[in-house]
């Protein structure tokens, strides 16, 4: 019977999504706590409304952290930095314009690398993952921001792994 009801409302969410969005599957754990691998995700399509501070996002990953793949390669993270913000880390602490962020979400922290304070251009993000050591985010790219055209959309839902 349990299984019943999470087909049933996997295969609603498919639906009801599918118009709107796509469904990806985590492949790795740069999102754990929050996203284990095996997870799926719906993600709305990027309407061009305001991208939030800490929203998840799939975006178009920057040709450097392909690690040799080809074509349409997409990377998930959360939104940290702002445009026009000044973003800085410092011993796995954020500070956006000079003042500590307090992230209320659950995370595992990387006090060995730092990032040095950039300003984030227009129309620009600053994105991490929620398992620091484990995430090859905005901290390791040569260009260390997404355009908001990349951003694929928001997610909206996840289906755990066990679940499934």
């Amino acid at each position: 019977m349990r299984t019943f009801v999470v087909c049933t409302i996997l295969a609603f969410c498919c639906l009801a999504v599918g118009c709107s969005g796509w469904a990806y599957k985590i492949t790795t754990d740069n999102m754990f706590p929050a996203m284990k691998t095996g997870d799926i995700c719906f993600v709305n399509k990027f309407d061009d409304s305001a991208v939030q501070r800490f929203d998840i996002v799939v975006f178009n990953a920057p040709e450097d952290i392909k690690q040799g793949e080809k074509g349409d390669v997409k990377g998930i993270s959360r939104i940290i930095g702002l445009p026009n913000e000044k973003i800085e880390i410092r011993q796995g602490r954020v500070y956006i314009n000079d003042k500590l962020l307090d992230e209320p979400f659950n995370k595992v922290t990387d006090t060995e690398n730092d990032f040095p304070a950039m300003m984030i251009p227009e129309n620009e993000y600053f994105l991490l993952g929620d398992n620091r050591p484990q995430s090859v985010d905005s901290r390791f790219w040569k260009k260390p921001t997404i355009a908001k055209t990349d951003i694929v959309g928001k997610v909206a839902q996840i289906i755990p792994a066990e679940e499934k």
